[in-house]
């Protein structure tokens, strides 16, 4: 659909239209987002209890879904199967899940427990009044969910851990203070494209510069997914047990960032609203002992901002009449290419 060429020598970027024509958007939410994997909150953070409902990407899916946590992490359906009220409304620690509409109550395993007033109901119940079972997976602390789950993410966290196994994931704690929510003007993918390249770095992020060394900047690309590396331009800000690396930075399609410091780590999810509003869910987290760094010219704060400004310029330039399509830096934008190649493969994939 996106004449995207393998060789990015030759290869134009995406057209203009992916990023304003409303029908590709929802093609996008119907054949990627459906079938991504999405990380929904952390164990430490649902220490307290064991019935956690969310909706599965808020402003364009919007699924009600239900993380029951026990010996095993399972996703379930919080639509009841009566008359589809929601089965829980806020999180909480129980043995059974009630529907409070009609009284409906289910094990947490999602099968019917007990249907008042269905004692005269014929071939009742069957598999379809249990509640859907959905897909979930565990990461270290994370939890991620999938509704039909057709990207693989395994080999990006493999080999997250197979570059730091000595990382302290197991003290990474969830910062409330430093943690946000942004909402911008500006097609997802967008947002996307400007973090898959580190070619603006330098022109762009003028504090964060100072503390890489820009020459040492890489970009690897994995099994949808991309990692970009960064050396330190000082020993104190290297990552302990690495090649003195400021920062690994790990996307993970469509939406995910996993950017690992020697402070902790950050993460940005990027979710689509409509064809040009995105909300960033920036989640801080630091190692025990350790904070993220704040109020300096690289800060994680200031970059994002800094990043901000510069996506929101591209959403009203594609806008524009003066702009069709572009062509790749074959020496920086590996990553970027990439992102459009995934994005041309899942629209045509006539399965989905």
């Amino acid at each position: 659909m996106l004449n995207i060429n393998n060789d990015i020598k030759k290869s134009s970027t995406i057209n203009k239209e992916f990023y304003v024509n409303k029908n590709i958007y929802q093609q996008i939410i119907n054949k990627v987002f459906t079938h991504s994997w999405q990380l929904i909150t952390d164990k430490k953070t649902i220490n307290t209890t064991n019935i956690f409902p969310f909706q599965f990407l808020d402003k364009s899916i919007s699924e009600p879904m239900i993380i029951i946590k026990g010996n095993t992490i399972k996703c379930i359906s919080n639509v009841c199967t009566h008359r589809a009220h929601l089965v829980v409304n806020e999180s909480c620690n129980k043995s059974k899940l009630r529907c409070r509409y009609h009284g409906r109550t289910f094990d947490l395993d999602g099968k019917l427990n007990f249907a008042p007033g269905f004692k005269k109901a014929l071939n009742f119940p069957t598999e379809k009044d249990n509640l859907i079972q959905y897909y979930s997976k565990n990461w270290h602390q994370f939890i991620f969910a999938a509704i039909k789950p057709k990207i693989r993410i395994s080999q990006v966290l493999e080999d997250i851990d197979q570059r730091l196994p000595n990382y302290k994931f197991s003290n990474l704690t969830f910062d409330k203070n430093n943690s946000n929510s942004y909402f911008i003007n500006t097609n997802w993918a967008i947002y996307c494209e400007n973090y898959l390249e580190g070619f603006h770095v330098p022109f762009v992020h003028k504090g964060l510069t100072k503390d890489i060394n820009y020459d040492s900047y890489k970009t690897l690309l994995i099994d949808n997914g991309v990692l970009q590396i960064a050396q330190a331009s000082k020993n104190e800000t290297a990552i302990d047990n690495t090649d003195n690396i400021y920062a690994f930075y790990y996307w993970i399609f469509p939406n995910l960032m996993i950017n690992i410091y020697e402070w902790g780590i950050s993460i940005n999810i990027v979710e689509p609203i409509s064809i040009k509003r995105t909300k960033i869910r920036y989640l801080s987290y630091p190692v025990r002992g350790k904070k993220q760094p704040t109020n300096s010219g690289s800060s994680l704060d200031k970059v994002e901002m800094e990043d901000q400004d510069v996506v929101i310029s591209v959403q009203k330039g594609i806008e524009s009449l003066a702009y069709q399509v572009g062509r790749y830096s074959p020496d920086h934008e590996r990553g970027l290419h990439y992102f459009h190649l995934l994005i041309n493969k899942y629209l045509n994939d006539i399965s989905t």
